[in-house]
This record gives C-alpha cells, sequence and structure tokens, in this order.
C-alpha cells in the first residue's frame, strides 16, 4: 500500500517537476521580452537626443560603458580582497 502512495507521489513530482521547468522558460521568455522592449526604447532616446547617432555608434557605446562598468567592479573586488588578506595578517 505504501508503494502505490509513493508511486503516486514520484508521478507527481515529475508533473510539479515539468510544471516548474515550464515556467522557468516562460519566465525566460518573458525576460528576453522586456530586454528587447528596455533596448529599443533606449535606441529611441538615444536618436531623439541626437539625431546624427547611427545604431553601431548606439551599440559600441553601451559596450564601452559595459566594459568600464566591469573593469570597475574588478578593481572593487580585487582591493576588497587585497582588504581582506591585509586583515588577516
Amino acid at each position: 500500500m505504501a508503494k502505490k502512495d509513493l508511486t503516486k507521489i514520484d508521478l507527481e513530482l515529475e508533473e510539479a517537476k515539468k510544471k516548474v521547468a515550464s515556467l522557468e522558460n516562460e519566465r525566460k521568455l518573458a525576460e528576453e521580452n522586456i530586454q528587447k522592449q528596455i533596448g529599443k526604447i533606449y535606441v529611441q532616446i538615444q536618436l531623439k537626443k541626437d539625431k546624427s547617432q547611427t545604431y553601431e555608434k548606439i551599440l559600441d557605446n553601451l559596450k564601452t560603458e559595459l566594459t568600464l562598468i566591469r573593469e570597475e567592479e574588478k578593481a572593487q573586488r580585487e582591493a576588497a580582497k587585497k582588504e581582506r588578506e591585509n586583515v588577516e595578517q
């Protein structure tokens, strides 16, 4: 009798896992959609600010800005690591 209960539970668990996977995929698609919308609006704003800009220039500017932010974050992590090492000594 307990085996039937376990089998039923296992089936319900598998169904729940499928539902979770489906919801995770749906969320991923929704995130991608909102990112596309944000990108479109950002480009529109940049073009309104400066009509001489091109899509390529806007993309290059964004890549440069992202690179600078990543480098800054990396420097902050390294500084924090050195500070921890100095405290430990």
